[in-house]
């Protein structure tokens, strides 16, 4: 990487897109954040403030991550579009496009959590076997470390990241709530995710006092999905990303729900495991996203929009 150059990082969420400026070392030395409202004036508001730091450094490529799903075949003409989207605004909008086409540098881009993986992967212990990482924010997703196809040779061809969100749970008994999934009504997502508290409490999760019912309501759904992801998965430790695992005393509620829940069955499993209990808060958490986007376009990762595309 040339001296005195420096890549971007862009984290697209739904409620909000982070803009990081890193060097090659990974050390971020500047950051912007634009609050989603429209498609068309955020991605407008992108455009502006990506233009003014290419106009004071020098930069070489632009890292992203952004919510799916998304067309990760190179041989359809959407590649790199979100597509079928829970959030209708986006469905078809192509993000590498657009930065390939308005800034002409490389741009390398992932699922926000396969990002958030590469960043997280980092504090891997040698003695663990992986883990599942989800993300808990206006919506709800989800990736193994390692993802199944990781051994593929061409890394293009490996599996998209499964779509945990959207797994069924049964609602809590005390919950009335119908879902704010537009797709599932009351999936995982749709009880547990930041859209789903708004829905439910009519106050954003962010301005939610920690004492209040709405989170040991949420450490019921986490550790009810946490339950079905170790049962169902080679892994015995989830991660849990994004702004709500920052609440204060969720992480440790979830996994006293999750012991209930599984009821000492089997008993290798609900042993802490390395010393720690099965749901952990990702150690890159909240940034676990825009520290990968960075990671994956300076050292080649994700998949690549090819400037002889446009």
């Amino acid at each position: 990487m040339p001296e005195n150059s420096v890549l971007i990082a862009v984290d697209a969420g739904k409620t909000k897109f982070l803009i990081g400026v890193f060097t090659g070392s990974l050390r971020e030395v500047e950051r912007h954040r634009i609050a989603v409202t429209t498609a068309t004036d955020t991605l407008a508001a992108l455009e502006s403030h990506i233009a003014r730091l290419f106009a004071r450094h020098r930069v070489t490529g632009i890292g992203l991550s952004v919510f799916g799903p998304l067309e990760t075949d190179l041989r359809r003409e959407e590649f790199g579009a979100i597509v079928g989207s829970s959030e209708p605004q986006w469905s078809d909008v192509n993000l590498p496009a657009l930065l390939s086409r308005r800034f002409r540098v490389p741009v390398h881009f992932d699922f926000d959590v396969a990002a958030a993986v590469s960043a997280e992967s980092r504090h891997q212990t040698p003695a663990s076997a992986g883990f599942v990482y989800l993300s808990i924010g206006t919506g709800i997703g989800g990736a193994f470390c390692p993802p199944p196809g990781a051994a593929a040779s061409d890394p293009g061809t490996r599996d998209d990241p499964p779509q945990l969100g959207h797994i069924q749970l049964p609602r809590e008994t005390d919950d009335t709530y119908q879902g704010s999934c537009r797709f599932h009504g009351s999936c995982f997502q749709g009880l547990a995710s930041g859209r789903a508290i708004f829905g439910r409490w009519q106050v954003p999760a962010d301005e939610l006092p920690a004492h209040h019912d709405a989170w040991d309501l949420q450490a019921r759904y986490i550790a009810r999905a946490c339950a079905n992801l170790v049962y169902s998965s080679p892994f015995a430790t989830v991660r849990v990303g994004s702004g709500i695992s920052q609440v204060p005393g969720l992480i440790a509620r979830s996994n006293d729900y999750l012991r209930t829940f599984m009821n000492g069955f089997p008993e290798t499993l609900c042993r802490e495991t390395f010393g720690s209990d099965v749901i952990q808060r990702a150690v890159t958490a909240p940034d676990s996203s825009l520290i990968g986007a960075a990671i994956q376009v300076a050292e080649g990762g994700g998949f690549k929009f090819e400037l002889q595309r446009l």
